[in-house]
């Protein structure tokens, strides 16, 4: 067998692992957009973790672990997405292209989105996690066994839909007094009060009207539940190149052994 031949039969059989590892994996779009008003509430980045099913972001009526406590009050994602990494789920954080000066967080009317190499045996759940301002410890997020399945048994997208969180949806952590004093990204400024109960949902956020934001905004916000946010899931096809490139390796091999023979 020359050279040539070699070089070629280990250059298919590369692009065929590579083709095979692209085929049971899928890239999936998250997009991520704050439905508020002008003089709405902020979102920080949007913390996303895709695993088994076995892992339990928070559980209402329990205490906030480290990182819900760290993302509910500081919009910092890090424990939250290292805890997570380390029971093994795929995780990243999606900031916005613009936020407002020093913070990449997602305003009022915004959207923003990233790409995630996901393992469809592996990352079938999908969860997620992100602090609202301005206020002490108000946050978004999915308990267990409320995770969103996007891949079913056999590795297929689900096509689950968009999903709609208004503000009956979000969760207080427990961790700090709602004075609005303290809290990140709001103006007020002043100490926050430590506390220690358990995870529940804030039914009303209207208590927060009149808060001056860091951006420089007053929020107007109605005594009724508004729609805050829209997270949606699409799966990105793999380029149209790619099968015809294995395709056209593929003829190259049967030539080269046609020649060999």
């Amino acid at each position: 067998m020359s050279i040539k031949l070699t070089r070629l039969s280990a250059a298919s059989i590369l692009l065929s692992c590579a083709v095979a590892s692209a085929a049971s994996a899928a890239a999936v779009e998250v997009t991520i957009t704050n439905e508020q008003d002008a003089n709405g509430l902020f979102l920080t980045p949007l913390l996303s973790i895709f695993h088994d099913g076995s892992y339990d972001t928070f559980d209402a009526g329990g205490s906030a672990s480290t990182g819900v406590e760290t993302i509910a009050e500081t919009g910092d994602a890090g424990p939250a997405s290292d805890a997570a990494t380390l029971a093994g789920a795929t995780t990243g954080v999606i900031t916005s292209p613009g936020g407002f000066p020093g913070a990449p967080v997602i305003d009022p009317g915004e959207t923003a989105s990233l790409t995630f190499n996901l393992d469809p045996s592996s990352d079938r759940y999908f969860s997620y996690l992100s602090m609202v301002i301005p206020s002490n410890d108000l946050f978004i997020g999915n308990e267990n066994p409320m995770a969103y399945e996007i891949f079913d048994l056999v590795g297929a997208f689900t096509n689950l839909g968009a999903i709609q969180i208004f503000t009956s949806n979000i969760w207080d952590a427990g961790t700090e007094a709602n004075t609005n004093l303290g809290a990140a990204f709001n103006a007020a400024g002043g100490a926050a009060t430590d506390t220690n109960d358990p995870i529940s949902q804030q039914v009303s956020v209207f208590f927060l009207s009149g808060e001056e934001t860091a951006a420089g905004t007053t929020l107007a916000l109605p005594q009724d539940a508004t729609l805050l946010a829209t997270i949606e899931l699409s799966q990105v096809p793999i380029p149209a190149a790619l099968p015809l490139l294995l395709f056209g390796l593929g003829g190259l091999g049967v030539m080269a052994r046609r020649r060999k023979a």
